[in-house]
């Protein structure tokens, strides 16, 4: 694979979903820091990431799966005057966890719309500006992409529906570069989730394998994936385009420098 080539971050725009906390936060910051103003997207934003002297964050309150809202943070990109570099699709649910027996067939029906229609919704809206900036799209997956949870149902079966659409961007659009990541176990919100309520609907060994995690401190903490996406947004090589990756992969080893 080639040297990563990144992309010029002085006046450009990355839009980030999920932007309020966690991962998204991270990226936000990460995306400040390197110069990139950010369009962040989220139900609420109480905290913005901290802006420098050459990028701004320019908050969207907005609900992702909402169509109106959809089209609301497409025109705010294209008011910031800015060429939009990079999509990064990273507002995500876990919850509610339940079995397939027992699942609310709505709740499912949410999974996807959050973890895969408004993913797909978006990257609509942004491929023409993206064509023109050679630009890259970013999906947040997971493990659990190809990795069955008990109770994680529906979250396993959207995420790994994201790969391969992922995988189909890559196909469809050689203009850009789309690459689904893992980005590890990281110490988030969702996290939480699963210690507050996982006990009732996970196997026990596999609740145990994330309560062992926070325990023994090996959480990822945001930054780490969140660095590793904006690499990869500045400088991800065509040859990567439709990949499905982990944050410490061999393929992605050169972005961790």
């Amino acid at each position: 694979m080639p040297s990563p080539k990144h992309q010029s971050a002085k006046g450009v725009l990355a839009i980030v979903t999920g932007a309020s906390r966690g991962i998204g936060r991270a990226i936000a910051q990460e995306f400040l820091q390197q110069g990139v103003s950010v369009l962040g997207v989220s139900r609420t934003i109480s905290d913005p990431p901290k802006e420098n002297t050459s990028a701004e964050f320019i908050p969207c309150i907005a609900d992702v799966t909402n169509t109106d809202d959809q089209k609301r943070i497409l025109e705010a990109a294209k008011s910031s005057g800015l060429p939009l570099i990079a999509l990064v699709n990273n507002a995500g649910t876990l919850d509610p966890l339940a079995k397939l027996s027992d699942v609310d067939l709505n709740d499912w029906r949410h999974h996807f719309e959050v973890n895969v229609v408004a993913v797909l919704a978006l990257t609509q809206l942004a491929l023409p500006m993206l064509r023109v900036s050679n630009g890259r799209i970013l999906n947040i997956s997971s493990g659990a992409a190809t990795s069955a949870y008990q109770g994680w149902a529906a979250y396993c079966a959207s995420k790994a529906a994201l790969n391969m659409v992922t995988r189909s961007m890559a196909i469809e659009e050689p203009e850009v570069v789309a690459i689904a990541l893992r980005p590890g176990v990281v110490d988030t919100d969702m996290q939480k989730v699963i210690r507050s309520v996982g006990k009732s609907a996970m196997r026990e060994d596999q609740f145990a394998k994330f309560q062992s995690l926070y325990e023994d401190g090996e959480l990822l903490q945001p930054e780490v994936p969140a660095r590793v996406v904006v690499r990869l947004a500045l400088g991800a090589p065509k040859s990567m385009s439709g990949m499905f990756v982990s944050w410490n992969s061999s393929e992605i080893n050169q972005f961790l420098n």
